[in-house]
């Protein structure tokens, strides 16, 4: 019985929002807004179907429907995915109903972000690479759909063009891979070798990694909803499409191309953030860099940390694209407040050896207290930078208005009890990610390397920003040059 339940809310997963995108496509004229109100409502329905899948499966439950190459399935990591893709669809539609109130492309987006939602559903839970390769062109022919909302500013039509170029070269590399996949299935040698490239190919240019990392800033006059979808779900295929099809990409050629490009693009895309003056854009490049580790921890072979990293992204910066406008207002709050600084040298000293000291402190007690799993996937391993760089950047905020050992005092008893908690939470989903993940290498010297590399260069890069001098000048102009984007506008719509 319960089996069955579970079978019909997996096609209903699927089969609701293709429909809610066919009745937008039909009448999304003459009804722009209670369309716009239907998708929401089906993907807010969604979501909770997707709580019931992944309770299922945690019951013991396996939900599979169909057969052959269109088969579908609730694994553990097609759970979490479906939660995240009906989760941010249900936000950003929502917010859509406001944000589109009286405009009559309110249809076309309607009708765009319920075929994404459909096809990411399709590509996160399809068990055959074919059935991905239908969600995945899917999924890229619907964002294409929605950066054309506004058709009629110059902008709009360059970011869809230059996202077009960059997902149809994807495709075809995609495409090209599953054919040499299906013909030849004991593929191995230079043919294995061949549709890995393509395939991690594939997920550069949907992940918007260099060489292909022009397109994603070129969507920045796309509407605030549409931008939401993009960067907290679209983007992510990527690094999804990897972790689906890791039997057939994990070569050490294709390891050694998502190591190298992802790399570059989290460097890159991190250098230009920070030197990005308007929010949207520094938005982008923030998500190319995140976009660039999740790439890099599945060349690595951490795929726990790029599963976890991918669901994490998509809440919070879904959460930041729709807060932008506010994001600004509070900037500008900010700036108008003073701060009480710590006024001597020693003091600013202090303060900012114990900003980095206390949060790393605070992640070795939680390594310290939580053991390490048998089986571990090595995923707090790659996911304690992100802990720890908000723990110091919250940690310097704090000491420069609490300056002492009291204010010191208070940070720690904040920070531990945040890292272990954080470091549990990695922990157990890790474990229930593990029965649908491949065995983990572990963290090698590789991995140490890299991220060694990465921390320092991006150190430097942020030393040099609020330390202003002739370098400083020098890089950030490069920097900002470098992430320029020409574009017939520079306006984007709201």
């Amino acid at each position: 019985m319960l089996s069955g339940i579970a079978q019909a809310a997996l096609a209903t997963t699927v089969s609701a929002p293709l429909m809610s995108a066919l009745l937008a496509a039909l009448l999304g004229a003459r009804w722009p807004e209670q369309l716009v109100r239907v998708g929401a409502a089906v993907a807010c329905i969604g979501f909770l179907v997707s709580v019931g899948l992944a309770a299922a499966l945690l019951s013991g439950t396996e939900t599979v429907i169909g057969t052959g190459v269109f088969s579908l399935q609730v694994d553990p990591v097609a759970a979490i995915m479906v939660l995240l893709i009906f989760g941010v669809s249900a936000v950003a539609q929502t917010y859509a109903v406001r944000y589109l109130a009286g405009d009559r492309r309110g249809g076309w987006f309607a009708a765009g972000a319920s075929l994404l939602t459909a096809s990411s559903a399709v590509m996160v839970t399809a068990t055959a690479p074919v059935g991905i390769g239908v969600g995945w062109t899917g999924a890229g022919i619907a964002l294409c759909a929605l950066l054309a909302t506004y058709w009629h500013l110059p902008a709009a039509r360059d970011g869809v063009r230059r996202t077009a170029l960059a997902f149809v070269i994807g495709d075809v590399a995609l495409w090209s891979a599953i054919g040499l996949v299906t013909l030849d299935a004991s593929a191995d040698g230079i043919v294995a070798a061949v549709a890995a490239v393509l395939i991690v190919t594939a997920a550069l240019s949907r992940s918007a990694q260099i060489p292909f990392h022009r397109w994603l800033p070129a969507t920045l006059a796309a509407p605030t909803p549409v931008s939401a979808l993009l960067h907290a779900g679209a983007v992510n295929a990527g690094a999804l499409l990897l972790v689906r099809l890791h039997p057939v990409y994990d070569t050490a050629v294709a390891s050694a191309l998502a190591i190298l490009a992802g790399t570059a693009t989290l460097l890159y895309g991190a250098a230009v953030m920070l030197a990005k003056p308007d929010v949207k854009g520094a938005l982008a490049h923030s998500t190319m860099a995140q976009m660039g580790f999740m790439i890099l921890t599945c060349g690595l072979g951490l795929w726990a940390a790029a599963v976890i990293h991918l669901v994490a992204h998509g809440f919070y910066k879904a959460t930041l694209f729709l807060s932008s406008g506010s994001a600004i207002a509070g900037l500008r709050r900010d700036a108008a407040v003073p701060h009480d600084i710590a006024a001597d040298g020693r003091g600013r000293t202090l303060a900012t050896s114990l900003s980095v000291a206390l949060p790393t402190a605070a992640l070795l007690t939680a390594l310290a207290v939580i053991p390490t799993a048998p089986a571990d996937h090595g995923a707090e391993y790659a996911l304690l930078i992100f802990a720890w760089v908000p723990g110091v950047a919250a940690t310097w905020g704090w000491l420069h208005r609490r300056p002492g050992l009291g204010g010191a005092a208070v940070a720690a008893s904040f920070l531990v009890p945040a890292a272990v908690a954080y470091l549990g939470l990695i922990r157990a989903v890790g474990h229930f990610l593990e029965p649908a993940l491949p065995a983990p290498a572990g963290p090698s010297t590789t991995a140490w390397v890299v991220v060694a590399a990465a921390v320092t260069l991006l150190a430097g890069v942020a030393t040099l920003r609020y330390r202003p001098g002739g370098l400083h000048g020098a890089i950030y102009t490069r920097v900002l040059t470098a992430g320029h984007v020409p574009t017939p506008t520079t306006g984007a719509h709201r």
